[in-house]
Formats: structure tokens, C-alpha cells, sequence
């Protein structure tokens, strides 16, 4: 009975980790155009400012596996706190470029360490239904994703700055350090997942490297997708702040309910043809609203509802065909999400919209769903059928 009290604490925790995760990643889709009006930087720049946070995010995905397994998952999570703190902190006392790169480096390292420690922490207390269940965790990340531009826009109906919307954020940082005081992890020793692996070792397996170009342009596309989608609403159709509030907000909603149905029905159909699917339905959505007329910019507010079931899809799917050394491999696949968001989101998206235009460099993320599709397509052919995983 106690450990079945202790799962619901954790779940719980879980969900509120991934939430607040959600509302702070996702305050750029509207902060971006006020970063780049307030230090006067071109989208070139803008993307490095992007891709800093996503460098810090590798240096702590790529270590996070090994911290784990070093330090226990709960210290991992103290260390994630005290990053992520200081970079929100930060970012309100400073005004050069250069050291909003700096900040934006912290910030990466601190909420990548929870976001790997999290992810770890779900792949231990969720054993079953993983499909459903880590859907039902994501869809708290599309609910912080939603609360993010109406957080955002309420503080500055207050007069604050575009900083400000960072640095509020320690109260719920604060709020989660209390909560891990008082929560029981699982013990360590019940898992697969303590013998200290390399990750050399690990890449050996053409399965993890599969799964982790998979990951990688997955989060290209969806992290590009609400990045650059207010720039794009703002330079190519002149939309004024409220309504590219009321966009990104749809994609969100969107985005949320994707996920809650993903959660009802994912069960049902095999994993990795679920995401073949909804991975189309995201690339013809962003098509039409490319080629159409202005009124046709809610198909890109419409592609968070299939987006958003594709990374807790695949991660259900590697849960289930990996069971030893699980926090490493979780490390390797956010590393490579997270350089999805670095090369492909960010700065390669931000070079093709000065080269291009930014109606060009955005129509890019369809090539990134293409991609998608032909690795999940291969996976499941040639490594998924002949094995018991569905």
C-alpha cells in the first residue's frame, strides 16, 4: 500500500516537473520578436540565442545518464534546480548580448537536467500502458505550453519586461526543490538501469542510433514549429502581439489535446506507425499553410495537435525495447533532441531565413517530417517486425 502511495506522490511530481518545463521552454515563441526588437539582432542571432540554451541543454543531457547513475536521481534533480535559478535570475541583470548567450547556456544545462531526470524517473514508475501513460506525462508539457503566452501575457499587463516572464519562473523552481524534499524515489538497486555503462558502449546498438535521429529531427520540427512561428506571424503576415498570443495559444491547446487523446487511443495501433501518421498529418498541415492565403495560418497553429503525440509515442516505444541502461539511452536521445533544437530548429532554420526568407526557411520543418517518417518507417521494417516489440 505505502508503495503504491509513493507511485501516485511521484507521478504527481512528475507532472508538475513537466509542466513547469513546459511553461518555461515555451515562453520564447512569444518573448523571441522582444528579444530581437530589445538587443536589435537579426534572425541569424536570434537563433544562436536559441541554440545557446540548446548547447547547454546537451552538456547536461549527454552527462545527465551518468550523473544518475552516479550521484542517485534525486541529487540530479538538486542540480537541475540550482542551474535553472540561476540563469532565470540572471537574465533580468544583464543587457549585452553576449551574456544572454552566457544565460542562455545556464538555462539549458539546468532544465535539461531535470528534463533527463524527470524522463528517467517516469521510465522507472510508469510499467505499464507505457504508451498511454507517457502521453498523459507529455500532455502536461502541452499544458505548460498553453499557460505560457497567457502567463506571459499577464506579466506584462503588469509593465514588467519580456525578462521578467523568466525570472518569476524561480517561484516554481522553488516550488518543485520543496517538493522533492518530501518525495521517496524508487529505490536504484530494483532497477536495470545501475550498471555504469559508456556511452560508446551504448551507440554500438544501431537501434539507439536510429531512435536517436528520430528524436533528433522530431524535436526539430516541433520545437521549430512554436519558435519561429511568431517571427513568421509578425514579419510575413504583420500580425500585431495579441494575435500572435491567440495563435501560438491554439497551437497549444492544440497541442495539449493531442496529447490527451494520444493517451486514449495510442494503445491500440502499433507505436511507431501511430507516428508515421501523425507525422504526415503535421507535414500536410504546414504545407497548406505555407501555400494559402493569411486566413490559412491556422493549420500551423493545427499542427500541435499531431506533433504533439510523436516524442512521448517514441520514447513509449523505447521504453519498451530497451530495459538495461535506460538512463543513458534516455541521456543520448535528449542530447540528440536537443541538437534537433540547436542545428535544425534553431540555428539552421535562422540561417534559411535570411538566406531564403522566413516563408522558405519556416516550409523547411516539412523536410524535417519527411525525415521523421522514413527513420520510424525503416525502424519498424527492419528492426521492429522481427522482434517482439509493437
Amino acid at each position: 500500500m505505502e508503495e503504491v502511495k509513493d507511485r501516485k506522490i511521484l507521478t504527481g511530481y512528475a507532472f508538475a516537473i513537466i509542466l513547469v518545463f513546459g511553461i518555461i521552454i515555451n515562453l520564447k515563441g512569444v518573448v523571441n520578436p522582444l528579444i530581437q526588437d530589445d538587443y536589435n539582432i537579426n534572425y541569424s542571432q536570434l537563433g544562436f540565442i536559441l541554440s545557446s540554451y540548446a548547447f547547454g541543454s546537451i552538456l547536461s543531457t549527454s552527462i545527465g545518464g551518468f550523473l544518475i547513475q552516479k550521484i542517485g536521481l534525486k541529487r540530479n534533480f538538486f542540480v537541475g534546480f540550482f542551474f535553472s535559478s540561476m540563469a532565470l535570475i540572471m537574465v533580468s541583470f544583464i543587457n549585452e548580448y553576449s551574456l544572454l548567450s552566457i544565460a542562455m547556456v545556464i538555462m539549458g544545462f539546468g532544465m535539461g537536467t531535470l528534463n533527463v531526470s524527470s524522463n528517467t524517473l517516469v521510465s522507472r514508475i510508469f510499467t505499464k500502458n507505457k504508451g498511454k501513460m507517457m502521453n498523459v506525462f507529455h500532455l502536461f508539457f502541452g499544458i505548460g505550453g498553453f499557460l505560457a503566452p497567457i502567463y506571459a501575457r499577464i506579466v506584462f499587463e503588469f509593465s514588467f519586461g519580456w525578462e521578467a516572464t523568466y525570472s518569476f519562473g524561480v517561484i516554481f523552481i522553488f516550488l518543485l526543490f520543496l517538493f522533492t524534499l518530501v518525495c521517496k524515489f524508487p529505490d536504484p538497486k530494483k532497477s536495470l538501469d545501475t550498471k555504469k555503462t559508456q556511452l560508446k558502449t551504448v551507440l554500438k546498438d544501431k537501434r539507439v542510433i536510429i531512435f536517436m535521429l528520430a528524436f533528433g529531427l522530431s524535436v526539430g520540427l516541433e520545437i521549430g514549429l512554436s519558435s519561429w512561428l511568431g517571427v513568421y506571424l509578425d514579419d510575413v503576415q504583420f500580425r500585431t502581439k495579441s494575435e500572435i498570443s491567440f495563435y501560438l495559444s491554439v497551437f497549444f491547446i492544440l497541442f495539449t489535446l493531442g496529447r490527451l487523446i494520444a493517451s486514449l487511443i495510442v494503445e491500440r495501433f502499433s507505436y511507431l506507425k501511430f507516428v508515421m501518421g501523425t507525422t504526415l498529418a503535421t507535414v500536410i498541415s504546414i504545407f497548406l499553410g505555407l501555400i494559402g492565403p493569411d486566413s490559412f495560418a491556422i493549420f500551423f497553429s493545427i499542427t500541435g495537435f499531431f506533433i504533439s503525440m510523436n516524442f512521448p509515442t517514441i520514447q513509449a516505444a523505447m521504453f519498451d525495447i530497451f530495459e538495461e541502461n535506460l538512463s543513458v539511452i534516455i541521456g543520448a536521445t535528449l542530447t540528440a533532441g536537443s541538437l534537433g533544437n540547436i542545428i535544425l530548429a534553431n540555428w539552421l532554420t535562422g540561417m534559411l531565413n535570411d538566406l531564403l526568407g522566413i516563408r522558405l526557411g519556416y516550409g523547411v520543418m516539412m523536410i524535417y517530417g519527411l525525415g521523421v517518417i522514413g527513420l520510424v518507417y525503416y525502424a519498424h521494417r527492419f528492426y521492429i517486425r522481427s522482434s517482439q516489440f509493437n
